[in-house]
């Protein structure tokens, strides 16, 4: 078994939640098997295995909340490591990399820019020579580099996202990207249905089989037929789907009576794949087949067995309906999951085996609930999403889209799943607000759009009025206020795309 040690100044930093959240990254930034505890003063990191790894906990960052923060590459030692030293030490090495990264692909960095680098390492360096005389010298001092990287980070993607887009737009030519919202089960109507069609040109309608047919046989259209075809009649295009959704609570009721039995799980599966793509089409611009395809336990199917299931449908799709691109989409796609159970494919992996199977896959969709748990994305510092979307890009080669949510709120909100809660900011910190949120897809979206390999962008919650998943995820307020965030939705729509 193999073992890392940390010590930290500030204990009271080292909650029982954030232990429970900490793990050790490969080189893909992707978690390993393990366990975390406190022991003593002491983190204790337990693996399986012994190799050297980037040890990752959610710390807390004034003005940017809980980012999920790694150290860099460590090897296990008996003597235990401290702690704030070496996650400054990891934020600021990224940092450091992307920047030389970007400049070799003609990224013109500016001296704010170059001089917070320097003010950080700086603090990095002093930090850690001072660590073993005055442990708490050091601990301040890594704090002050990690919150000056931490905005020095922001501020590079933000360099980043201009550029990229001011080269990809030359021509003047807005982007064909799509930029869409998850709509409810009723049509948007008055001012809000105006304001809608006026800030996204994709409406993304659920098409879940537990909607449709919540009993065996009877297949229900009414939540499906009002917002498409209210999306429709508004001149936009429609994203239909997730047509499968691997989630214990997204699935029939009725369908428990068959678990185990795979061959009738498919022929239903199947069968509402098939009736679905019957009725609609024609009248959609893209299928989404299935989402969390990683998700696993969900009817007892094993990981191989939802692999052929998706794959299944997405060959009748491609059959009934040649001329309309496929998607299909994981959560989570770092794979934060992977830290407490061992799983043997990644998220990347589940996206890679269908890809190699060479069915017609148009792209594949990341879901991240940013800051919710369980089944959630960790909040992280915008240059880690955009690694993401590159080895992603890189691995596959096949197009992206992204469905992001983004909580405006840590407040209870009773009409959500009461599975999901928000864990993206301490009880100290106050900082998730109405504000935040906007300013979190002001800053972010920019970068994520810039991608050549992003070309659908899907804002998962339309409201939070009526029942709904993620809490104080929507665009609209539970009051049925509208939220600052369509503000910057509907300028980053005039300003960037069709």
């Amino acid at each position: 078994m193999g073992l890392m040690r940390f010590v930290a100044d500030d204990q009271s930093l080292l909650t029982e939640d954030r232990l429970a959240r900490a793990y050790v990254a490969g080189i893909d930034e992707g978690p390993t098997f393990g366990r975390t505890i406190l022991s003593g003063n002491q983190i204790v990191v337990e693996r399986p295995e012994d190799s050297s790894g980037s040890f990752s906990i959610p710390w807390p960052i004034p003005g940017h909340g809980d980012w999920l923060v790694g150290t860099s590459s460590l090897m296990e030692r008996e003597k235990p490591y401290h702690l704030e030293v070496e996650l400054a030490r990891g934020l600021v090495f990224r940092l450091r990399d992307q920047l030389a990264a970007w400049e070799m692909l003609g990224l013109r960095t500016t001296e704010s820019v170059l001089g917070a680098i320097r003010d950080a390492t700086r603090n990095v360096g002093r930090a850690a020579v001072s660590q073993s005389v005055d442990p708490a010298s050091a601990a301040v001092r890594a704090r002050t580099a990690l919150k000056i990287a931490a905005d020095a980070c922001c501020q590079l993607a933000e360099l980043y996202a201009e550029q990229a887009l001011a080269m990809r737009m030359q021509d003047g030519q807005r982007l064909t990207t799509l930029l869409g919202v998850r709509l409810g089960d009723r049509a948007p109507r008055g001012t809000k249905a105006r304001k809608i069609a006026e800030t996204f040109n994709l409406a993304n309608v659920s098409a879940g089989w537990g909607v449709i047919e919540p009993s065996e046989g009877r297949r229900d259209w009414t939540d499906i037929d009002k917002p498409l075809e209210w999306a429709r009649s508004s001149g936009m295009r429609v994203c239909l789907g997730p047509l499968l959704e691997f989630d214990d609570k997204l699935v029939p009721d009725w369908a428990y009576l068959w678990e185990g039995d795979v061959e009738t799980l498919t022929t239903l599966m199947l069968g509402h794949v098939r009736a679905t793509v019957q009725r609609y089409r024609g009248k959609v611009q893209l299928w989404h087949i299935a989402s969390k395809i990683n998700r696993d336990r969900v009817l007892s199917l094993s990981d191989e067995q939802r692999l052929q299931i998706v794959a299944s449908a997405v060959r009748l799709v491609r059959q009934l309906d040649p001329s309309t691109p496929v998607v299909v989409g994981v959560e989570q796609p770092w794979g934060e999951y992977r830290a407490t159970k061992p799983t043997e494919l990644s998220p990347l992996d589940f996206a890679d085996a269908l890809e190699r199977a060479d069915l017609g896959i148009a792209g594949f969709d990341l879901e991240m609930n940013i800051g919710y748990r369980p089944f959630g994305t960790e909040l992280r510092n915008p240059l880690a999403f955009s690694r993401l979307v590159d080895l992603w890009n890189m691995r596959l080669e096949s197009p992206l889209m992204l469905s992001i949510a983004f909580p405006s709120d840590t407040l209870e909100d009773p009409a959500a799943d009461s599975r999901f809660e928000v864990v993206a900011a301490n009880e100290e910190d106050k900082l998730l607000t109405p504000d935040f949120q906007a300013e979190w897809a002001r800053r972010r979206l920019p970068m994520l759009i810039a991608k050549n390999a992003v070309q659908v962008v899907v804002w998962s919650q339309l409201t939070d009025s009526g029942p709904h998943r993620l809490p104080n995820g929507g665009l609209y307020h539970r009051t049925k206020a509208e939220n600052p965030i369509v503000g910057v939705l509907k300028d980053l729509r005039k300003r960037l795309l069709h």
